[in-house]
C-alpha cells in the first residue's frame, strides 16, 4: 500500500476544505479557505474538523457501496437485476478479480488515516478550553471508528497492513506488509477496550447519540468482534451491556416498527447510523442505485426468487404473517423482479384485505441513513454465542430460543404459539435457526455474508455456506467449485495496490490471476 503523497496530500486538501459550522451542527461539514497544515491543530474545533471528516467518509458513496457489496452480494441475499453492471454481475457469479473496482480498500485506509492523525496531533493542541475528558472522548470516537474500517478489512481480505501512524512526511516508509488477522483484531480489541472507559454515553441530541460514537457503539462493535473470534463468553458480556440499557428499546409490533426504523430514522433500537441530511447536504445516492427509489423501483439488485416465493426463509403463503417479507421486498413487478423496497422506502401500509401500498421516500430530499448496529443485531447475536456455548446446556439452548421467539414473533403478530425447543433436536439446528432469523432480520443491512462466513469458519468447511447461496444461481456448479475453497470467501487484494507496494501478498486462491 504505496501512500508516499496520496494521504498527506488528501489530508492538506481535507484540513483545506473543511470546518464546522458550530458545535451545534457537529456533523454538518461546510467549506472554508485554504488552510496550511502547520496553522492547524491549534485548537478543539481544529480537532472538530478533522473528526467531522472521519464521518464523512465513513458516509460516502464509495464507502457505503462496499457495505452493501462486501457484506450482501456474495450471500443468498441477492441476485442481478437487468440494471446490474458487468462488475457486479462478475461477483454475483463469483468470478472476482483483483482488477474489479471493489476490490480496492484504498477509501477505507483514507479513513483509517484522518483517525491516526486525530490521534497523532490532538493531543499536542493546547487550548485552555479543551479538558482531559473532552480530548480522551474524541480519540475514543476515532479509535472506534478505525476499529470498525479495520473490521470491515479483516472479514474481506484476511490479512492486511495495520497501519496506525498518520501521513506525515514523504521519508515515511508506507511500504507497509500485511499483518495477520490476528495481530489486526488484537489491536482493535485493545483500541476498544480503551475506547469504552472514554467515550461518552449521550451528546444530548438524538441525532448525535445516533449518528456519532457512544459507549454503546463500542460495545457492539465489541460483541461482533468478540463472536468473530469465537469469544462467547466476552460476547455476551458486551451484548448485555446493550440489551440492559434502559436507552434502547425494542419497538413493539403494532407501533409499526419499519417506519420507525427504516422510515423516520434513529429509532429506539439505533445503536449507530450514519447520518444522511438535507441539512449537510448528504445524500444517500448508494442505497436508491442499488436497491431503487421512487422514481427508479427496481435497482441493480433485486431478490433472489426463492426467497420471495418458497419457504427456505419466509412463509411465502397468500397469508403471509411475517411482516419482514411486506416490508423489505415488494411483490413482482412487469419485469419478473421482486423489488426491495427496505431502505428505500419509509412506510407500508395495508388495506382491509391485506393488499400492500408501498410508500417510497423521496429519493431528492429525503435519504435513508445506513444503519452499522441497532438492538435486535445485538440480541441475535447474543443468541448465536449462548448457542455456540451451550453443547448440553439447555438453559443456554432455551435463552438463545427465548431470543429467537422475541425477534421473531414481534414480526409474525398473528401466531400464538412460540418456538419449541423441542422442535431443535441438535445444537446444529438451533444454530441454523438463529442463523435463519438473522437473515430474516437484517436481510439488505449488510451482514449475511459476514454471518455465512463466520458460520463455515467455525465448520472448517464450506458445504453449508455454499448450500445456501447456489440457491440463486442456474449454474451452481460453477460457483460451488469455487467455494470449496475456505480462501476463496475473502477478496483478493486489488491490482492496484499489488503495483504500488511489492511488500503485499496476494490472497491464496487469486494468486494465479496474474497482475500484468
Amino acid at each position: 500500500m504505496n501512500m508516499k503523497t496520496r494521504y498527506i496530500k488528501i489530508f492538506t486538501i481535507a484540513i483545506a476544505a473543511i470546518s464546522l459550522a458550530a458545535c451545534t451542527d457537529y456533523l454538518i461539514v461546510k467549506p472554508q479557505g485554504q488552510v496550511v497544515l502547520d496553522d492547524f491543530w491549534k485548537s478543539e474545533s481544529d480537532v472538530d474538523a478533522v473528526i467531522a471528516t472521519c464521518y464523512k467518509e465513513l458516509l460516502s458513496s464509495g464507502n457505503v457501496a462496499k457495505y452493501i457489496v462486501w457484506g450482501e452480494v456474495r450471500s443468498d441475499n441477492l441476485t442481478n437485476s437487468f440494471n446490474t453492471g458487468e462488475e457486479m454481475k462478475k461477483i454475483l457469479e463469483g468470478n472476482i478479480l483483483p482488477t474489479n473496482s471493489f476490490t480496492s480498500w484504498s477509501s477505507f485506509y483514507t479513513l483509517i488515516n484522518y483517525c491516526n492523525s486525530v490521534l497523532y496531533y490532538s493531543p499536542m493542541v493546547i487550548d485552555p478550553n479543551f479538558t482531559v475528558a473532552e480530548l480522551n472522548a474524541k480519540q475514543a470516537e476515532v479509535l472506534t471508528l478505525r476499529a470498525l474500517a479495520y473490521f470491515y478489512l479483516v472479514r474481506v481480505y484476511r490479512d492486511v497492513p495495520l497501519v496506525l501512524e498518520p501521513s506525515l512526511s514523504d521519508q515515511q516508509d508506507y511500504n507497509v506488509p500485511q499483518s495477520t488477522e490476528s495481530e489486526v483484531l488484537d489491536q482493535l480489541e485493545k483500541d476498544l477496550l480503551k475506547a469504552e472507559g472514554w467515550a461518552m454515553n449521550s451528546y444530548g441530541r438524538k441525532e448525535y447519540n445516533k449518528g456519532r460514537v457512544t459507549k454503546a457503539t463500542v460495545r457492539a462493535l465489541l460483541a461482533d468482534i468478540y463472536l468473530w473470534r469465537n469469544k462467547y463468553e466476552q460476547c455476551l458480556t458486551y451484548c448485555d451491556k446493550i440489551i440492559h440499557d434502559p436507552v434502547f428499546e425494542l419497538i413493539k409490533a403494532d407501533d409499526h416498527p419499519y417506519s420507525k426504523i427504516f422510515g423516520a430514522k434513529n429509532s429506539t433500537e439505533s445503536i449507530f447510523e450514519i447520518q444522511f441530511t438535507t441539512a449537510s447536504n448528504t445524500f444517500n445516492s448508494t442505497i436508491f442505485s442499488f436497491y431503487g427509489s421512487d422514481t427508479r423501483p427496481q435497482g441493480n439488485f433485486t431478490v433472489p426468487i426463492n426467497i420471495a416465493t418458497d419457504n427456505t426463509v419466509f412463509i411465502n403463503t397468500p397469508e403471509i404473517t411475517d411482516v419482514r417479507r411486506k416490508d423489505y421486498i415488494k411483490t413482482k413487478d412487469a419485469s419478473g423482479f421482486y423489488p426491495i423496497f427496505k431502505y428505500t422506502g419509509s412506510s407500508r401500509t395495508e388495506n382491509s384485505i391485506g393488499n400492500s401500498e408501498y410508500h417510497y421516500r423521496n429519493s431528492s430530499m429525503d435519504s435513508p441513513n445506513w444503519i452499522f448496529y441497532r438492538l435486535t443485531d445485538v440480541m441475535l447475536m447474543k443468541a448465536e454465542a449462548l448457542v455456540q456455548l451451550s453443547r448440553t446446556n439447555t438453559n443456554d439452548q432455551q435463552k438463545a430460543l427465548d431470543i429467537v421467539n422475541t425477534v421473531y414473533l414481534r414480526s409474525n403478530p398473528t401466531i400464538t404459539d412460540s418456538l419449541s425447543l423441542s422442535s431443535y433436536q441438535t445444537k446444529k439446528e438451533l444454530e441454523e435457526l438463529v442463523m435463519l432469523e438473522r437473515q430474516r432480520e437484517l436481510m439488505f443491512e449488510g451482514k449475511r455474508w459476514f454471518d455465512l462466513l463466520r458460520m463455515a469458519r467455525r465448520d472448517g468447511k464450506t458445504d453449508r455456506l455454499i448450500r445456501l447461496v447456489t440457491r440463486k444461481t442456474e449454474n451452481s456448479s460453477v460457483l460451488s467449485s469455487k467455494l470449496k475453497d475456505m480462501n476463496a470467501l475473502y477478496w483478493p487484494v486489488s491490482e492496484w495496490e499489488l503495483k504500488a507496494n511489492p511488500k503485499l501478498k496476494q490472497n491464496p486462491f487469486y494468486e494465479n490471476d496474474l497482475i500484468q
